[in-house]
C-alpha cells in the first residue's frame, strides 16, 4: 500500500501545469484528479463548463486533454475564484480558460451560451 503525503500549502505540480492552492479551501484531491483524467472527450467538445472550479484543476486537465476553444468555469468563493484565475493565467492554455465569479443561478440567468460538456466535482 502506498501513502501519498503532500503539503497542501505548496503547489501541486502536474506534467504540463501547476496548481497553486494556498489560498483556496478546495485542495487538489483524488476525486478531482480522476474526474479530470476520466471525463470523456469522445465527442470532441468545443465548449466546456466546470461548475464549482475551486483551484481550476479539472478545467486545466480538460484544457490539456482537449482542443476545446472555450473552457469556462464558475466559482462562488472569493479566494477560490482568485486562485483559479491565477492558475488559469499561469497555464499554457490561459487564452482558452475563463473563470466567472458567480453562483450557478446567477451564471445561468446571465449567460446564453450552451456547452458541449459540463463537469462538476461531486458533491458540488
Amino acid at each position: 500500500m502506498y501513502c501519498f503525503i503532500f503539503d497542501a500549502m505548496k503547489p501541486f505540480k502536474f506534467k504540463e501545469f501547476t496548481i497553486h492552492q494556498d489560498q483556496c479551501a478546495m485542495k487538489v484531491g483524488t476525486d478531482g484528479v480522476l474526474l479530470g483524467a476520466w471525463a470523456s472527450l469522445a465527442n470532441q467538445p468545443e465548449s466546456i463548463l466546470d461548475i464549482g472550479a475551486g483551484t481550476g484543476l479539472i478545467a486545466l486537465q480538460l484544457a490539456q486533454r482537449s482542443s476545446a476553444e472555450t473552457i469556462d468555469a464558475i466559482e462562488l468563493d472569493d479566494a477560490a475564484y482568485e486562485q483559479c484565475v491565477a492558475n488559469f493565467e499561469a497555464s499554457p492554455w490561459g487564452d482558452r480558460l475563463f473563470c466567472y465569479h458567480a453562483g450557478f443561478d446567477e451564471f445561468v440567468d446571465e449567460m446564453d451560451d450552451k456547452y458541449d460538456l459540463i463537469v462538476s466535482t461531486p458533491p458540488f
